[in-house]
């Protein structure tokens, strides 16, 4: 048994080098971790479904989640990372020991005012929770509020792990944390009440952390305690980092405006947007994320060596296949989003009002897919080159168009003419709380719009980008369309025999219909000749075959010089 964990460590301690190789173990557990995470929200969904304890177990991240992200962005991967490859070994040991040092006691300090004060904070933020309901939620923040302080830990050995090449134990991180969560909802929820719930986040979270510990203990570092060797160094990553953190502070200072909006709406309608947010986060982190991580480390060094030109193309290459996956997945999501709400979530307290609001609210997030995966690529080409300050003021535009587009969608959607034509287009007539629609779509108006002014900022500063992407933009278009339409003909003839009453029905309705879809969009980018259709098929046989692509050498041969 021991030898067999010692030879699965071995494995996910390996490294991975080239662009589509890493993206591939990165999406491959991406995957599995968004299954883990459809688990949870499922298991969330048949306990509770859309209620003022789920809304209240959300909101308590809020506070938790901002502080996060200001203090784990002043040293994140996207800055330790160029940091780290310019240093030999031993300089790598005493920044990290300094970076590790520096963060635990800010996070630390910060989370203690956090907790001191969160009563006072979520008296303004959320005054629709009041009595009981406010001091539950003060209770899950403050269990929270340890989260910070653990992943940002893990954050700052997730520079070494990528330095390293080590995807796999880097992409088993956010698994185990899902395991976590799902624990405290199985084990500690029954015992603790909604307490245990957010103790199940705090036991993710450390798992998260210590599955990075050993490899990179192995390499030699931690051998002794931290000492806070480098000072200037750690100050100059923070400054560096300040417009970053800031940018995504900006990012969840949107989300907090959008689910302090959503508090005063129907009970649930936090749960509803949450949970079709955790939907489209799904393609999200398997598509956008995988390929904007994989390609950071050797977007960093192309920079570090005066290779712009070949940065462009790293771009680029990465850009094309977001496109690729991105826009049929999000087409499909549009007409299977009830089939995919139905199946995750319609279970036990998640009733069929909750599952049309959510399809619904995940129908239009799913537009924001592309732009979303986009924006995450931009973003780390801009880290790579070592600005952060673009990032931060396009950042803090969108959370501002976010959050006044949503106070006047909600105003729009008090206009009956305007929410009728809203609910006839999503199915959703005369069903309680739609309202909350008009978050999801505030917030896939604002991702589109920063998004376009991204490129626009990075098509000056990087020029010839654009003009590498805009073929696959446009063929994964006509592709999206042919599996949209194969979708919908092939739910409406399935649908004619199938029992859409049971769930095991639902289920093969869905499937089928996505099947066709995917066939649909497959055979057009052949049809077209997509250049990345070919390469991923030339991929899979290599693979298969036990080769490696051209394409691929190529990438490997050029971040190993």
């Amino acid at each position: 048994m021991i030898a067999i964990a010692e030879r699965a460590f071995r494995f996910l301690s390996s490294e991975v080098r080239g662009l589509h190789a890493a993206a591939y173990v990165l999406a491959t557990f991406a995957l599995l971790s968004s299954l883990l995470a459809l688990v949870r929200d499922r298991l969330l969904a048949h306990a509770f479904g859309a209620s003022t304890t789920l809304d209240i177990y959300y909101a308590g991240f809020r506070i938790p989640d901002l502080l996060f992200v200001a203090t784990g962005a002043l040293v994140s991967v996207y800055i330790l990372i160029p940091e780290l490859v310019r240093r030999s070994k031993e300089e790598q040991r005493d920044y990290i020991d300094t970076v590790v040092l520096g963060f635990s006691v800010l996070a630390v300090i910060l989370s203690g005012i956090a907790a001191l004060f969160a009563p006072y904070m979520l008296s303004l933020l959320f005054p629709a929770y009041v009595g009981e309901n406010a001091d539950l939620l003060v209770s899950v923040t403050r269990i929270l509020l340890l989260q910070p302080i653990l992943l940002g830990l893990s954050n700052i050995l997730a520079a070494i792990t990528q330095v390293q090449h080590r995807y796999a134990i880097y992409a088993l991180s956010p698994l185990l944390y899902n395991i976590g969560i799902i624990i405290g909802i199985v084990f500690l929820y029954p015992l603790l009440g909604l307490s245990g719930l957010a103790v199940g986040v705090v036991i993710g979270a450390a798992l998260h952390l210590s599955i990075q510990l050993p490899s990179i203990v192995a390499d030699g570092y931690f051998l002794r305690l931290p000492r806070f060797v480098e000072p200037r160094a750690l100050f100059e990553t923070a400054r560096v980092s300040i417009p970053r953190a800031l940018a995504l502070s900006m990012n969840q200072i949107a989300f907090l405006g959008l689910v302090a909006l959503g508090s005063t709406l129907t009970v649930g309608s936090v749960s509803v947007f949450m949970f079709a947010f955790n939907l489209q986060a799904v393609p999200l982190a398997i598509i956008g994320a995988s390929y904007s991580v994989a390609a950071f480390p050797t977007l960093a060094l192309a920079l570090s060596r005066g290779e712009r030109n070949e940065f462009i193309v790293h771009v680029a290459t990465a850009a094309r296949y977001v496109f690729f996956w991105s826009v049929p997945a999000s087409a499909l999501i549009l007409i299977l989003r009830a089939y995919i709400v139905r199946v995750v979530l319609g279970t036990g307290a998640f009733d069929w009002t909750d599952t049309r609001l959510t399809a619904a609210a995940f129908a239009l997030l799913a537009f924001s897919l592309v732009s979303q995966g986009i924006m995450l690529l931009l973003v780390r080409g801009y880290y790579a080159a070592g600005r952060t300050f673009v990032p931060f003021v396009v950042s803090a535009c969108m959370a501002l168009l976010t959050l006044a587009l949503a106070a006047l969608m909600l105003g729009a959607l008090s206009t009956p003419a305007i929410l009728g034509w809203i609910e006839h287009a999503l199915r959703v007539e005369n069903l309680p709380g739609t309202a909350v629609l008009g978050l999801a779509l505030a917030y896939t108006a604002s991702s589109l719009l920063g998004t376009i002014l991204m490129a626009i900022l990075f098509e000056r500063r990087f020029n010839g980008f654009v003009a590498q992407v805009r073929s696959a933009f446009f063929e994964s278009i006509v592709a999206a369309v042919a599996g949209a339409v194969a979708a919908y003909i092939g739910l409406t003839i399935i649908g004619v025999f199938a029992d859409t009453t049971s769930s095991l029905a639902v289920f093969l309705t869905g499937f089928g219909g996505g099947v066709c879809g995917i066939v649909a969009a497959g055979m057009t980018y052949h049809f077209l000749a997509s250049r990345e259709y070919v390469e991923t098929v030339a991929s899979v046989r290599a693979r298969l075959w036990r080769a490696q692509p051209k394409d691929e050498v190529i990438l490997v041969s050029s971040a190993e010089e």
